[in-house]
């Protein structure tokens, strides 16, 4: 009844497995039976019904079994799924490497993307509307191609009856020039003021950044990078 193999491919805590298992099965046998009934995971596995009538869980149909084993994997999947929302929202505004899988016909782009949770990797997928494609990348990405992204927001979907996550991306914010300095340079003080994605980035900062820095922002954008040096707040 109980599933192993879906427990070690969703990898959920023990406790929080046990309560989907106990959710899925309650939620098909009261349909079936059209009573509610209880369902405890523990050693063995305990169905009662309210009025205290055991059901073995051996004398259920194929077809029941069936039914449970499929809401088992759905209750799991959500379960899973929302964990996996609470760690990638963590990720909002952050820069990740993406392969391009997909581009449909209105330039949308479907992105594979690889994050570290924790002690497994997670293979998930993004998307980069069109419009958050520079003009100069616009019908030139192809399938495979590997691009630094934004990550703008992460959001809970339903895909056939399935729960996934789904990751949106951009590469036309003034945020990915910002960032990507700040980590070559190591110069918190960076601040992007305006970019034309596929143009020029004007950037601000109150320290020098070295040439390779900026060039290697550069050669990724395929833009400009305008560097200016101001002088900090704490100065004037």
């Amino acid at each position: 009844m109980i599933p192993h193999d879906l427990l070690t491919k969703y990898d959920l805590p023990a406790p929080e497995a046990a309560l989907a298992i106990e959710d899925a099965i309650s939620g098909i046998l009261s349909r079936a039976f059209n009573k509610d009934i209880m369902v405890n995971v523990g050693e063995e596995l305990e169905v009662v019904a309210l009025d205290d009538r055991r059901i073995d869980p051996a004398t259920l149909s194929r077809q029941l079994k069936r039914q449970i084993r499929y809401q088992i994997e759905r209750e799991l999947e959500k379960r899973q799924s929302l964990r996996e929302q609470d760690y990638l929202r963590s990720l909002r505004g952050q820069i990740i490497f993406g392969d391009v899988r997909k581009v449909s016909t209105n330039g949308d782009l479907t992105i594979a993307l690889e994050v570290e949770d924790r002690f497994r990797s997670l293979i998930l997928t993004g998307i980069c509307p069109a419009r958050q494609v520079p003009p100069h990348e616009r019908g030139c990405l192809h399938i495979g191609a590997k691009k630094l992204f934004l990550i703008t927001s992460v959001l809970p979907v339903m895909e056939k009856d399935k729960a996934k996550v789904l990751i949106r991306l951009s590469r036309t914010s003034k945020t990915l020039p910002e960032i990507l300095l700040r980590e070559k340079a190591g110069e918190p003080s960076i601040r992007c003021r305006r970019r034309i994605a596929g143009a020029f980035s004007e950037i601000e900062t109150s320290q020098r950044i070295s040439k390779e820095s900026i060039q290697s922002v550069s050669d990724e954008l395929g833009e400009r990078i305008i560097v200016r040096v101001v002088a900090s707040q704490k100065e004037v």
